[in-house]
């Protein structure tokens, strides 16, 4: 990590660079004409939402906050507030290291959450309980993001990414209200969209007092989309910080209630889509030839998809039984356990001797997180289709803890030298081990740009 937190920002000023205007004040032309365009669609989709919510069941949870009517805060005197988005459980995950950090140093900055997903309302107020409020993000909608900051008046807005809302950031221009960016990363599919709306995207960049990037080339990339150089760090991410390390202690309770064999292997395909379980059991049932103790875990990304898997594998004859049907007094033995549970994946990872991390196998993929498993201290291993993990990937491979398989049989292959290694599986547990404590502390130092910035 580097780039110490300004004693005395520039950016604290609120945006006060001024952008320079496109030429012909093409640019201005152009957000004024999206602003208008937004207040009309606004007349259109408010009630278009709201039919869809009444009978998908889809985004009803708090249905009035994705119109702006999120909680109307109440400040002290001379109070400052933080306005944290973050979009899903990921995010979450990683602003509440940083959350705690600033609610410990600093307790009477006033702290709200929002978040776009249900998976992330419920890990907000999990992971997140002393924020002063936690609710959806308004839509990006002209109407909707003035009426939410007229309620909340933040001091600072910090996005947990790049996914920019340019309502949102055109707004807090207007009110002279600094946005700032932290684990930010731009995918080479983003960097092509913001490139096609360039002359927006500069002058709304330029109004960040902080744009925090996971490496050198998201530093480059935001750089060259026009953030001024002088206010883009690189920050690291403070995923490292959020990860839960499960004890030795827990992680033999755990086996035994799995009823996993002591003496036995587990393999944890996590955050499996479609079409992956069929690859992971095919490879599986080939390593039971070799290995007949060996356990697998399937957890699916999404719990709606049990049903499905569960068919496939009647369907194949294949044994298995479901983790909330596991009978704590049944005798061990090596077994398929399907995860219809929620939050235990972390957890799951702890009694793997070598975990498979989905979502990557089939295109367009993308990746889930790998750092779980390497935070259990496990070597992992994902398919070629993780373009939004790309970094952390290439950072595992050269370090030996991070394996590409992309079929039945490489990851039969792959999952069997792993295992025949004896001698090799304990080092690389403790050169994982050893990469994420190496990796720890962005969090401490996001907390200090966020306290800079609201001097």
């Amino acid at each position: 990590m580097n780039g110490k937190p300004p004693a005395k920002q520039p950016a604290n000023t609120r945006g006060t660079e001024a952008p320079k205007k496109a030429k012909g004040g093409q640019a201005d032309k152009k957000i004024a004409f999206l602003k208008i365009v937004s207040k009309v669609a606004a007349l259109v989709i408010m009630p278009a939402f709201t039919m869809h919510s009444l009978f998908t069941g889809k985004k009803w949870r708090g249905l009035k906050d994705h119109f702006g009517w999120v909680p109307l805060v109440e400040k002290k005197p001379g109070q400052k507030l933080v306005w944290m988005h973050a979009l899903s459980l990921g995010e979450v995950n990683g602003a509440a290291p940083v959350l705690k950090i600033l609610r410990d140093k600093r307790p009477h900055i006033m702290i709200v959450v929002s978040v776009t997903t249900d998976a992330g309302y419920d890990a907000a107020h999990r992971l997140i309980p002393f924020a002063d409020h936690i609710f959806f993000h308004p839509l990006d909608c002209w109407p909707f993001i003035n009426r939410a900051l007229d309620r909340i008046k933040p001091d600072l807005y910090v996005l947990t990414d790049t996914g920019f809302w340019p309502s949102m950031l055109m707004n807090l221009k207007d009110r002279r209200i600094p946005p700032m960016v932290f684990n930010g990363r731009i995918s080479e599919k983003s960097q092509a969209r913001y490139k096609r709306v360039a002359a927006m995207v500069k002058p709304l960049l330029q109004s960040f007092a902080v744009i925090c990037m996971q490496s050198e080339r998201g530093r480059t990339t935001i750089q060259n989309l026009g953030a001024p150089p002088n206010r883009v760090r690189i920050v690291g991410d403070t995923k490292f910080d959020a990860l839960q390390i499960v004890s030795a202690s827990e992680r033999v309770r755990l086996r035994e209630r799995f009823r996993f064999p002591p003496d036995g292997q587990v393999l944890v395909a996590g955050s499996t889509h479609a079409g992956e379980e069929k690859i992971c059991v095919e490879a599986y049932l080939k390593l039971r030839r070799k290995f007949p103790k060996l356990s697998m875990v399937i957890a699916p990304r999404r719990l709606e998809r049990v049903g499905e898997i569960v068919k496939f594998l009647i369907k194949e004859n294949v044994k298995f039984v479901l983790r909330s049907q596991i009978d704590p007094r049944s005798k061990p033995m090596a077994n398929i356990v399907v995860l219809d549970t929620l939050g235990e994946l972390t957890k799951v990872y702890a009694i793997a001797d070598v975990a498979f991390v989905g979502r990557s196998l089939n295109a367009p993929g993308g990746g889930h997180n790998l750092l779980e498993p390497v935070a259990q201290c496990k070597p992992v291993l994902h398919g070629p289709y993780i373009e939004n993990n790309q970094k952390i990937a290439s950072e595992l491979k050269a370090q030996g803890l991070a394996f590409t398989v992309s079929d039945d049989q490489t990851l039969f292959a792959a999952v069997r030298k792993l295992l025949l290694d004896t001698d090799e599986l304990p080092k690389l547990q403790e050169k994982a081990n050893a990469y994420v404590q190496s990796k720890r502390g962005s969090s401490l130092e996001i907390a200090k740009y966020i306290v800079a910035i609201l001097k």
